[in-house]
């Protein structure tokens, strides 16, 4: 004789094999009169799994799985598309190249540098940039456009001496005066042109953010006039934009072709964890659905996992997640030899049989310890191998067996009590069974009050 609720009221139910028809027709309907609710929201119904709040039902682990595997597989945060204006204006790139957020040394990135140029006038401060000591590879392959200006020098407007622009622009300041005078470089840089006032503007980029000044082009040799050259300045900055805007669409196209055939390939992997997901994670009923209404589904489980829960197949799965979810933990067991059996560590020898004595098939254990809400899982033998367990007997606990056909078999703390255990620490235990198509997580948990 077992005790079970109906309506929050304890009746005596007999599991016995020779069922009458209305004692069956309750057995089919108990899920239903446990669970029942009223309530007022709006059914939901995607594919084949009703999903209103009072049907909810957890029919697999793939909820617990979904977010580990698919947590880093973001198909648009893993691909750069700045574009090739986007990332000049942005300093943690230089040039084109995204810069490492753990860089130790700004001369990998800052290649760029001005040099004074002692050939012209000495009132004036000349410069340009610099080509050689190596930096004429990485500026014309990085920033060919400036080649618009072949056979000019730059001559600088505004009040710096050439102490002063040097100190600004060209060596940064020594600690000491033995140390050698270090460049200062930058990653990348633009050129604008003022026509009405025939200035241009250089602006100058590094890790650290842009600067900017006024200057003009002369040619280098002194005995051609400023006016010989303002009147190539239009033609010499058309040259200087139609090379940087070769530039920029040649990397853009080649961003959005590469960006293609990465998302291509990435939508092509995603397909296939997809599939693979629902291979090894889902029920068969979860594999009904499409991506979208699975989705809906998972989000509405997130939300009422609990009641979710308790309508969910009782798998061992389901039930130490329902337990889990109540503050539940795994109790730890040490490895036991065989000689280590004894009544100090309670491990015991069991095998399993109905009440008529016909042995049973075991795949899964679970021990449940309601006084200290611990639990314990144990591994079938699916034959008639005897299955090690402790029987810890000094606290209220109740045992839960899956059958190899999917029934479920069970024994009530008072049962549990009363296992009788040999002097080899062997038990025979009987179990009262559930069948699979009735059962539910909460049901089996309101039959052991656990």
């Amino acid at each position: 004789m077992k005790k079970t609720y109906f309506n929050n009221i304890f009746h005596t139910v007999s599991f016995n094999f020779s069922m009458n028809r209305n004692f069956l027709l309750f057995l089919f309907l108990l899920p239903t009169l446990l669970f029942s609710q009223n309530e007022s929201e709006a059914n939901a119904t995607y594919g084949k799994i009703k999903v209103d709040n009072s049907d909810l039902k957890i029919y697999s682990q793939a909820y617990i799985h979904y977010p580990s595997i698919f947590r880093d597989f973001d198909r648009k945060a893993r691909y750069d598309t700045t574009s090739f204006e986007g990332r000049y204006l942005d300093t943690t790139y230089a040039n084109t190249i995204k810069i490492a957020p753990d860089y130790q040394f700004r001369e990998n990135y800052e290649i760029v540098a001005l040099d004074i140029y002692d050939g012209g006038i000495k009132e004036e401060v000349w410069f340009n940039f610099k080509k050689n000591d190596g930096y004429a590879s990485s500026l014309t392959r990085n920033n060919p456009e400036i080649n618009a200006f072949t056979g000019m020098t730059w001559v600088l407007k505004g009040n710096l001496n050439r102490k002063e622009f040097k100190k600004k622009y060209v060596y940064k300041e020594r600690k000491s005066f033995l140390k050698r005078k270090v460049r200062r470089q930058w990653t990348d840089f633009r050129i604008y042109y003022d026509n009405d006032a025939q200035v241009f503007t250089i602006q100058l980029k590094n890790l650290s953010g842009f600067i900017e000044f006024e200057a003009y082009p002369k040619y280098s040799s002194t005995s051609r006039s400023l006016k010989e050259a303002q009147e190539k300045y239009e033609k010499v900055y058309a040259n200087y934009l139609r090379t940087l805007k070769k530039r920029k669409v040649k990397f853009d196209k080649k961003l959005a072709k590469r960006q293609a055939v990465f998302y291509t390939s990435l939508n092509k992997y995603d397909e296939e964890l997809w599939t693979s997901f629902q291979k090894n994670y889902m029920a068969e009923e979860e594999r009904k659905l499409s991506r979208e209404d699975w989705l809906m589904y998972y989000d509405r489980v997130i939300a009422n996992e609990l009641k979710a829960m308790g309508n969910a197949t009782p798998i061992i799965e389901n039930l130490i997640r329902s337990i889990k979810i109540d503050g539940y933990k795994i109790k730890s067991i040490p490895l036991l030899s065989p000689q280590n059996f004894s009544q100090d560590n309670n491990m015991t020898k069991t095998l399993y049989e109905k009440d008529n004595g016909d042995k049973l098939a075991i795949t899964d254990i679970l021990v449940v310890d309601i006084t200290n809400k611990r639990y314990q899982k144990y591994a079938g033998s699916k034959g008639l191998k005897a299955i090690s367990v402790e029987l810890n007997k000094n606290d209220e606990s109740i045992l839960i067996a899956w059958l190899r056909n999917g029934d479920i078999g069970y024994l009530t703390a008072d049962e549990f009590n009363n296992i009788e255990i040999n002097d080899e620490r062997q038990a025979l235990i009987q179990l009262n069974i559930i069948n699979k198509k009735i059962a539910s997580v909460q049901m089996i948990r309101n039959q052991l009050n656990f």
